[in-house]
Parts: structure tokens; C-alpha cells; sequence
């Protein structure tokens, strides 16, 4: 697997194309080049379990509890690791790219993707099949849950694309989780590997604290004057974490989403102010009736499993508010 350095000097690269501040236009057809391949035919290999929790929101257009997991295990040769990463949905995180303090353009944190042209022939891209999966979460003095993953064949195989697995997993309802401040611990355990390439392995993550977002009175009048205030439970000075809380914000018109999204990287003290005309000239629609935040606190590890170095373990606590503008 390649350093972090050379992962996100290439995705710096990427963003200036595509302009991640959202002031350039948008070219669909920027990233159709035979430039997505690696010289010399490098090798690596990329490893993500994601696991995410997120109660049933307090409104009424969130009814549903999400608990989902994935998991996801590429061999790749001959193609950039930017574009990998977007045709096997394992993104870069925001706060690896995004300087805390700063909001952009969700959109700007991926890359579009027309179907690559000019593919060497000797490009490869392997989902790896990591044997039988099985997600554990243990609870400080809580109930233990434990369920199997589900393994998937990804249907259309494409040309450079030998095999393709990954395992989900969706739960209905979250498990208990402490709620005093003790830690839960999640482990995901693979069992009767059939590969020397990616044996039998433990992956172990914390779950991070609940959010608890909410409004104040002041925060409601605050928007009179442009001004949007995002409030939370900060993190302990005890704790381990980066410090970081990443917060999505979607426009409602009548419910539905309009303008476009914005993801926003915080230092997680609890409480930040933002200008809302400076998030308008960043795409968040001006006939919004109301503003959807979602705040999301990531607890992130690494484990090893053979061949596959340095793969991300990520717990990720989300939690919605729905804030009227008008």
C-alpha cells in the first residue's frame, strides 16, 4: 500500500482539476484520460471495514435508525489510486483533505467518473474475497451483538476487473450502546480464508461519543443576520480521537434536497458560527426552507491481514438535526 503522502499528494492533484473550492466549472468529461494509469505497472493494495451508527433522527423526514456495515479488499495494478477509490466506493476522508475550519463542496471530494479509455493491458483491479466476516460490538457493561457479513459478487465485471467481492452488512436497529460515557468496542473477524494473500484477520475500532447536536433559541435568531451556529457535544480533553467532526449540511425545499451538498471540517469544541453567505457562494440553494446537518464523529485504526498493510478500520457515529431557515 503506498504512504499517505503519495495518496493525497495525487487527490491534490485530482481536486485541482476539479475544482474543489467550487470555483472553477465542472467538466464531466475532465477525468476521461489515459493518464489513470501508473507507470511501470505499480502494484498496491487498498483495505476498508466501515462501520456506521446512526440513530433514528427527530424529524419527521428521518424515520429510520442506520447501522451499516462494509468491507472492501483491492488488488490493484496499472491505475491511479484516486480513481480505484472512486469506482469501489472506498473515498478518501474529508478531514484528509479538507483544512479544519473550512467547507466545500461535497461533490468536489470525489472524482466523477466517465468509463476510463486507453486502459494498459496490463491493468488489474481485484476484489478480494476475505473468507467468512463476522461484526462483533461489546458494550462496557452493555449486550454483546454479533452478525454475520453478507459476501457480494459485483455483477458487471469490468474489462481490468479479474474478480469482485465486497460484504455489507444493514441492521434495523442500532445495539445498545452506552450512553454514560463508556467505550463500546467493534471487532470484525474474518474466518476459513481461502487466501495466502489476505488470511484470517482481527480488526478492532472504538465507537465514538454521541454527538448530541442541538439548537438554542439565540442560534434561531442568529439566522436573521446570516449566521448559522452548529452546537454539540465536544469531545473530552482525555480523549484519543484527531479531534475532528465532520458535518454535512443539505438545503430542504418541501422536504426534498435543492442547491447542493457542502461537507464542512471542525475542530470539535462544540460549538462553531459559519456565514451563510459565504456557504450560498458555495452552492447551499438561497430558496432553502430548511437546512439538514449532519454531524458525523469518525474513530479511526489500522490493522494488517497478510499481504494487506495498513487497512482502515472507521466507527463512524452520525446524528441529524433539522434546522428551519424561514
Amino acid at each position: 500500500m503506498r504512504s499517505p503522502e503519495h495518496r493525497l499528494a495525487a487527490l491534490a492533484l485530482a481536486f485541482v482539476a476539479t475544482g474543489v473550492a467550487g470555483c472553477a466549472d465542472d467538466d464531466p468529461g475532465a477525468t476521461e484520460s489515459s493518464a489513470w494509469s501508473t507507470p511501470n505497472g505499480d502494484a498496491f493494495r487498498l483495505g476498508r471495514v466501515h462501520v456506521v451508527l446512526e440513530p433514528e433522527a427527530d424529524s419527521a423526514d428521518e424515520p429510520y435508525e442506520v447501522f451499516e456495515v462494509t468491507a472492501r479488499f483491492a488488488f490493484v495494478r496499472s491505475l491511479e489510486e484516486d480513481f480505484v477509490r472512486a469506482r469501489i466506493g472506498m473515498p478518501v476522508l474529508p478531514a484528509d483533505v479538507v483544512t479544519p475550519g473550512e467547507c466545500v463542496p461535497s461533490d468536489s471530494l470525489t472524482i466523477s467518473g466517465s468509463e476510463v479509455h486507453d486502459v494498459p493491458p496490463s491493468s488489474e483491479l481485484s476484489l478480494v474475497d476475505a473468507g467468512d466476516l463476522r461484526i462483533r460490538i461489546d458494550g462496557e457493561g452493555g449486550t454483546v451483538f454479533e452478525a454475520p457479513m453478507e459476501l457480494s459478487h459485483v455483477p458487471d465485471l469490468l474489462p481490468y476487473m479479474t474478480s469482485g467481492y465486497f460484504y455489507t452488512f444493514y441492521g434495523e436497529d442500532l445495539p445498545e450502546l452506552p450512553d454514560d460515557g463508556r467505550s463500546a468496542m467493534v471487532v470484525v473477524e474474518s474466518r476459513a480464508s481461502l487466501s495466502e494473500e489476505l488470511p484470517e484477520f482481527r480488526a478492532e475500532g472504538v465507537v465514538p461519543r454521541a454527538l448530541v447536536p442541538y439548537v438554542t433559541e439565540d442560534d434561531l435568531q442568529a439566522l436573521a443576520d446570516d449566521a448559522l451556529v452548529l452546537r454539540w457535544q465536544g469531545r473530552n480533553e482525555t480523549e484519543t480521537d484527531d479531534g475532528i467532526v465532520t458535518v454535512r449540511l443539505t438545503g430542504l425545499q418541501g422536504g426534498l434536497p435543492v442547491g447542493s451538498e457542502l461537507t464542512c471540517v471542525l475542530h470539535d469544541q462544540g460549538q462553531v458560527r459559519l456565514s451563510l453567505d459565504t456557504l450560498r457562494t458555495f452552492g447551499l440553494a438561497l430558496d432553502a426552507q430548511a437546512l439538514r446537518i449532519t454531524y458525523s464523529r469518525m474513530g479511526v485504526a489500522s490493522f494488517d491481514a497478510g499481504d494487506f498493510i495498513g487497512n482502515e478500520m472507521l466507527v463512524e457515529r452520525r446524528e441529524k438535526v433539522v434546522l428551519p431557515l424561514r
